[in-house]
């Protein structure tokens, strides 16, 4: 973390998650360090003490007050954010979009799509100049659903989330027609394969929120689901989705749609890795 934009965007969206959750920020800044340029620490020295100094004028201008400040030197900033993903204290890392994106809307940046295909906690993006319009508090938390195992936990997550920021939760499914081949789907029965995999993917979604007490909202739409989630995003204080559903478990892996999402949403995006599900007990010992 720097004096950047998306630095700002970054410790606004970690302030609002550490608020509702209770749990402690951290603010970690990579700094570039060659050991064997400088064999006697000289600059390390001198590096460490600047990066700690901007962590510090930062958590003052984000309004986070005391925190954790920790400063990390290294070649490759994703690498070293990568291992800090895999600490069994993390519970989510938070960036920024890249500066180049358009205003409002999230765009990784190069350390942005490293974590976003392979972090080991779940990783929160925030739009690019966020902190000029982050809310007071989440007041509510979208939430894809498909009926898979991920959607599920991430369902799982966001009832978390909205339950510890006393926030409204929207459900959203959203039903993409197929197709087979060259040729359109046929019917079965009396019944076309799309309208019985609608029914199932309605049964699935009224099935999974029926015992969900939070103030629930859900949504039921039809069309390509990253453009469809990717237009909801604008009545939404933060967007919770799960990983593809094949790949390596406990990594952050992106599928199409939410590939789509990470580029087009207007609101945050929380991304959950493979197989696992959001943790906000604070982690024993810490």
């Amino acid at each position: 973390m720097d004096a950047s934009q998306r630095s700002l965007d970054a410790l606004a969206l970690g302030k609002l998650l550490s608020e509702a959750t209770a749990l402690p920020a951290t603010l970690v800044s990579v700094f570039p360090y060659d050991p064997l340029a400088d064999p006697a620490n000289e600059e390390l020295t001198r590096a460490r003490e600047e990066a700690r100094s901007i962590l510090v004028e930062l958590g003052q201008r984000g309004g986070l007050g005391a925190l954790d400040a920790e400063v990390i030197p290294g070649i490759f900033a994703a690498r070293e954010l990568q291992r800090v993903s895999e600490r069994e204290t993390t519970a989510v890392i938070v960036v920024g979009s890249t500066h180049r994106g358009p205003v409002g809307r999230l765009l990784p940046g190069g350390v942005g799509e490293r974590l976003l295909t392979g972090a080991a906690c779940p990783v929160a993006m925030a739009p690019r100049r966020y902190a000029d319009r982050s809310p007071v508090r989440l007041a509510r938390i979208g939430v894809a659903f498909d009926g898979s195992d991920e959607s599920r936990r991430a369902l799982a997550g966001a009832r978390e989330l909205a339950r510890a920021s006393d926030a409204t939760l929207r459900v959203i499914s959203v039903f993409e027609r197929h197709t087979f081949g060259a040729i359109a789907t046929g019917r079965t029965g009396g019944v076309s394969i799309n309208e019985r995999l609608r029914a199932e993917q309605r049964e699935a979604l009224s099935d999974a929120t029926a015992d969900v007490h939070e103030r629930l909202e859900t949504r039921f739409l039809e069309g390509s689901p990253g453009a469809v989630l990717a237009e909801e995003s604008a009545e939404l204080d933060l967007l919770v989705t799960g990983s593809r559903g094949y790949g390596p478990r406990a990594a952050v892996l992106l599928g199409s749609t939410t590939h789509t999402l990470m580029r087009k949403a207007s609101c945050p995006g929380l991304v959950l890795p493979r197989g696992t599900s959001l943790e906000l007990a604070r982690p024993a010992g810490t």
